[in-house]
């Protein structure tokens, strides 16, 4: 049975075009908009840095399993945020500012492609506050857990990216993740699918629909 479609408030309702800004200056908001080369390079760039100092402490069998632990935490947080953050209904201003600047906007305008990942500033912030916050809990195994969180992350925004640009690839698990996405942005974007690179964690909260993709 399909799942009744639910309705779509206006500030997550998808437009075909245009783009909206969250700074008046131009030269503010040029900083809120980045190319997707941009944050992958980056990121890739401090994973491969992070690594090579990890394997020169620890072994390789070791960093494999705390890397592969990374990038499974960080499905869990794309989930989460996605979620609890950027969908949860509130009324507080400051939180309503957080999800219309870091996703209402995107929802607003999914083929604004400066949008579909974080600019170079505010992410090279977050991934110092998670490094120290893995650093407090994991000392130095974090740097082979940080790599993995990274290398989720680059991975997610390159298929999130993907996903919004090109069309559904044949190849039946990335041609269901593509779909399920849509489906999040035109059909059920505040109650199901808060996965974008595995459906993982909305099997296990439950947040799936019930019709399938083939």
């Amino acid at each position: 049975m399909e799942s009744k479609m639910e309705r779509i408030p206006e500030h997550l309702r998808p437009r075909k075009t245009g783009t909206d800004e969250i700074f008046k200056n131009a030269w503010v908001e040029k900083f809120t908009r980045a190319h997707i080369s941009v944050p992958v390079t980056m990121h890739l760039m401090i994973c491969i840095f992070i690594s090579y100092y990890a394997l020169r402490s620890i072994s390789l069998l070791l960093f494999m399993f705390l890397f592969a632990a990374g990038w499974l935490f960080w499905t869990f947080t794309e989930y989460w945020i996605h979620r609890y953050v950027y969908h949860v209904k509130t009324n507080k201003k400051w939180l309503l500012s957080i999800q219309h600047a870091g996703h209402g906007i995107h929802h607003q305008y999914p083929k604004d492609s400066t949008r579909l990942a974080m600019p170079p500033l505010p992410a090279f912030i977050l991934v110092a506050v998670f490094y120290g916050i893995f650093w407090l809990i994991l000392r130095t195994y974090a740097m082979a857990f940080l790599p993995g969180f990274l290398f989720g992350y680059v991975f997610y925004i390159s298929l999130h990216y993907a996903e919004h640009r090109f069309k559904a690839p044949k190849f039946g698990p990335l041609h269901r993740l593509w779909r399920y996405h849509m489906l999040h942005h035109y059909k059920y974007p505040e109650s199901k699918l808060f996965g974008v690179s595995t459906m993982l964690w909305d099997r296990i909260f439950d947040t799936m629909p019930t019709e399938r993709i083939e």
